[in-house]
């Protein structure tokens, strides 16, 4: 079941050779990822979740902008090819977004990552601008997957906050349905590639996590009953459980709230204990991206309201404005593409 490979065997993911996995080890760290790609209207969703927000700014980034990779040593150097649309925190990480062609990618906690060790004869790009240089430079998963070795990614310092950087992975989707999870295990990336990796949380590792899968009923397993609870082991599997018998539907207003209802049952409550590997924090916002449309739902948890925006309503061509919207705004509702404004951005 899971496409498991290295960097040197990156390319071979895409004719999907499979590997064993383990038995999970305790879990932490909340966020999940959802992509439901056997609907006729194609929807990726996603719960951010951390121990406090980011200040996240939605932001509306053109094409043809300059861009240097924040490392010490030969930083990779671009201009972006795409216009996206993200969502950025700390006013430097691209947290996730889409860009106009409908590749869509997902940063995500991971404990346990071991980044590659540095090699400065390969332009490098600081783990926060991860998710940017994808959506930047390329229009599907493949592009992706086959252009891994262009760039290295490098654990740096993300301000004061985070002087170590962060252990993080993640996930890919394309319009045409495609999927892959990007994570660095020992040093070396590790690619798990195919339509079925629908589903990602946290720790354990993604291998671990369809192991443990497998071992409920639904999926082939012994265990009748669903985990109810919160750690990303949990989660993982009623988010895969619901996505399964989740009804499907062409009517986009439907699917959207199909997919929010999915969402919303793996969010994390403010107020849940503490516990895990590196503890289990509430839900901030949720999102969902529509690939094929280029529309973007956003709910955050502490305002009452949802809005989207649609990517065609802005002017995102080469030579535009970059344009900003904080999230937490509770006068937001609605299409909200007439919301946003001048700014000049740092990711």
């Amino acid at each position: 079941m899971s496409n498991r490979v290295s960097r040197r065997q990156a390319l071979a993911a895409l004719t999907g050779l499979g590997a064993a996995a383990a038995l999970p080890t305790a879990a932490a760290q909340a966020c999940s990822r959802i992509f439901w790609n056997d609907n006729p209207v194609k929807l990726i969703g996603r719960t951010l979740d951390w121990s406090r927000n980011f200040d996240e700014v939605l932001w509306a980034l053109p094409a043809g902008m300059e861009r240097e990779g924040r490392v010490a040593e030969n930083p990779a150097k671009w201009t972006s090819r795409y216009a996206s649309l993200i969502i950025a925190g700390l006013d430097v990480c691209t947290e996730e977004g889409v860009n106009e062609k409908g590749l869509a990618v997902n940063l995500l906690f991971l404990d346990g990552t071991k980044y590659e060790p540095r090699n400065s004869k390969r332009p490098g790009i600081a783990f926060f601008q991860w998710p940017q240089y994808y959506l930047d430079n390329y229009a599907t998963v493949n592009e992706v997957i086959g252009n891994l070795d262009q760039v290295q990614v490098v654990n740096t310092a993300l301000g004061e906050e985070y002087p170590e950087g962060l252990p993080l992975h993640v996930a890919i989707a394309d319009a045409a349905g495609n999927s892959a999870i990007i994570e660095f295990i020992k040093g070396e990336p590790t690619v798990h590639m195919g339509r079925h990796y629908q589903v990602m949380t946290n720790e354990p590792t993604y291998d671990e996590q369809i192991a443990n899968l497998l071992k409920y009923k639904p999926f082939g397993g012994t265990i009748a009953e669903l985990p109810g609870g919160i750690q990303a082991t949990d989660r993982f599997v009623r988010a895969a459980y619901t996505l399964k018998y989740l009804p499907k539907t062409s009517d986009v207003p439907q699917a959207v709230a199909n997919m929010m209802s999915l969402v919303n049952n793996v969010s994390v409550p403010f107020g849940s204990p503490y516990s895990g590997v590196s503890g289990t924090y509430p839900t901030w916002y949720r999102s969902i991206i529509d690939p094929d449309s280029l529309v973007y739902y956003v709910q955050t948890t502490i305002t009452p309201n949802t809005f989207w925006v649609d990517m065609k309503k802005l002017d995102l061509k080469p030579g535009a404005l970059a344009l900003r919207m904080p999230i937490f705004d509770e006068k937001l509702m609605g299409e909200a593409s007439g919301a946003f404004k001048e700014g000049k951005p740092s990711v």
